[in-house]
């Protein structure tokens, strides 16, 4: 064997010695990456989600859209995916009580990525980013106090009205998804324009935004169901407990009383623009920490203040420990303390008479007493 041949086997021994190890470190710790999927596999993988609307990847704006939700560097989706997980099951309460496709919750997922404080350029707020008037037409508070836009329930209902509206005036899904988000005037003249209301005629007349707006109501939706495919792992995040609040009190002083971070209250009741609760006859659903409810009960309680009992509370024994507890309903309604009211009943009076009237229509604490 000559000298050249000798180099060149002992060239190729070195390469293969140094290949394997590289080879073998890349497959065990190089992090994974998904595998691009043919038009034909999404729209199957789309199919399968019970969507309700069709399902065919078409475009090129469809797939460019699932790619920003699950490529590389995916933090938002996986935070996203995290409030998922809090804010699903009220979207599915309420589209399941009006009578809509559960599955219309992704919608909220292309709105605002699930931020329940998002504001756009344009003034649209919320998990589902509706617009001022648009809010207080639905019936929402939205001034310098309070932003009922930011409320989980109350603009969740709202939006889902509106859908349930535009659904009985349009019928095709698309249509509806098109209305919702540039409103159905819009799609009106568009229809009259087209001559027909077939989405697929209609579409073109519409703004740009609007036409790719299934799109990405369509990429949310692969998103949130085929995250684990992509190596995303939901960021969990701290659950909440809820309870209505009548009187007008701080943030400040409830976080300060209750043991509760003031930006953590603040943080998950953006609604109150002011960081304070107004008084209110119908009361404002205040959110707390999970394990932090029974202790701003335990504050609310001996103040002028109704606190929510839920509706499945087991009323009786409710009654028993609020006695034992020296709670006293009838006068905590009047907007007395209990343990500073030194009562004497006289032969009659109209204090006598009015808290008569409260016992005859308020025989159990339901609206006014929790555990």
């Amino acid at each position: 064997m000559s000298k050249l041949q000798r180099a060149c086997y002992l060239w190729l021994l070195l390469s293969l010695l140094v290949a394997i190890p590289t080879t073998a470190s890349a497959t065990l710790f190089s992090p994974v990456k998904p595998t691009k999927r043919t038009e034909a596999q999404l729209t199957n993988r789309l199919q399968r989600l019970d969507l309700p609307l069709p399902t065919t990847v078409t475009d090129a704006f469809t797939q460019r859209k699932i790619e920003d939700y699950l490529g590389p560097g995916g933090r938002n989706t996986e935070r996203m995916l995290g409030r998922a997980n809090l804010y699903f099951p009220v979207f599915e309460y309420y589209l399941v009580k009006h009578e809509l496709p559960a599955s219309l919750k992704y919608l909220a997922v292309a709105e605002s990525m699930l931020v329940p404080g998002a504001v756009s350029s344009a003034r649209a707020a919320g998990l589902w980013q509706l617009m001022p008037a648009t809010a207080r037409e639905m019936g929402l508070r939205v001034d310098g106090t309070v932003d009922e836009r930011l409320d989980i329930h109350r603009s969740t209902e709202a939006a889902v009205l509106m859908l349930k509206a535009l659904h009985e005036e349009f019928t095709d899904w698309n249509l509806v998804l098109a209305a919702y988000n540039a409103g159905g005037g819009r799609v009106r003249r568009a229809i009259r324009a087209a001559g027909s209301d077939t989405y697929e005629q209609v579409k073109a007349y519409l703004p740009g935004e609007t036409q790719r707006y299934v799109a990405a109501y369509l990429a949310a939706a692969y998103a949130v169901n085929y995250y684990e495919d992509h190596g995303l792992i939901p960021h969990e995040l701290p659950g909440t407990e809820s309870l209505r609040i009548y009187r007008r009190i701080s943030l400040a002083k409830l976080a300060r009383e209750c043991n509760i971070r003031p930006a953590t209250l603040r943080r998950i009741n953006p609604m109150f623009v002011q960081a304070y609760i107004p008084a209110s006859a119908t009361g404002y659903r205040l959110r707390v920490p999970a394990g932090r409810k029974s202790a701003v009960q335990r504050f609310l309680w001996g103040r002028p203040n109704l606190v929510e009992l839920p509706a499945d509370e087991n009323l009786e024994l409710a009654t028993t420990l609020a006695q034992e507890r020296g709670f006293d309903p009838v006068r905590m309604l009047l907007g007395v303390r209990g343990d500073r009211l030194i009562y004497a009943t006289p032969v009659w009076s109209f204090r006598q008479a009015q808290e008569q009237l409260l016992l005859d229509y308020l025989d159990d604490y339901r609206s006014f007493a929790s555990l």
